[in-house]
């Protein structure tokens, strides 16, 4: 994976992959509290420790994901917007998806998915979208 991107494209990456996990969340019409540890967990287990970025106040740059994610519940915009947000982000940066990277997105979303009571029609439409997304910038 090419982590040699400058850190605010890192943390810029970060909240627009904030906008696709609440699309994921979202799209099926309610979040649930699963949905939400879910998010905290993967940020844990995957994000913080993909790449050495930190934001303009000093902390990782992966904990964008957290706090836009937060801040999308409190405005809770159409969940498409979040999946226009994370498409605009990657075609404006050809390169910085790349295949590692684009699978820990679809991993990461599929889990974010199945949190509650599995997958549904609406997420299940979603992530193949997302995976078409994904193969075309890698």
């Amino acid at each position: 994976m090419n982590i040699h991107r400058p850190p605010i494209l890192w943390t810029e990456f970060y909240g627009k992959l904030a906008y696709l996990f609440y699309n994921v969340a979202a799209c099926d019409q309610t979040i649930t509290s699963k949905e939400i540890a879910k998010l905290k967990e993967l940020l844990l287990s995957t994000w913080l420790d993909l790449e050495p970025s930190l934001d303009e106040y000093g902390y990782d740059a992966a904990y964008q994901i957290e706090a836009v994610f937060d801040w999308l519940l409190d405005q809770r915009p159409p969940p498409e917007e979040g999946f226009r947000e994370f498409s605009a982000f990657i075609k404006e940066n050809p390169g910085f998806v790349d295949k590692r990277l684009g699978a820990l997105i679809i991993k990461s979303a599929n889990q974010l998915a199945e949190a509650s009571y599995g997958k549904n029609k609406s997420e299940l439409t979603f992530l193949f979208k997302l995976e078409k997304l994904i193969q075309t910038v890698t």
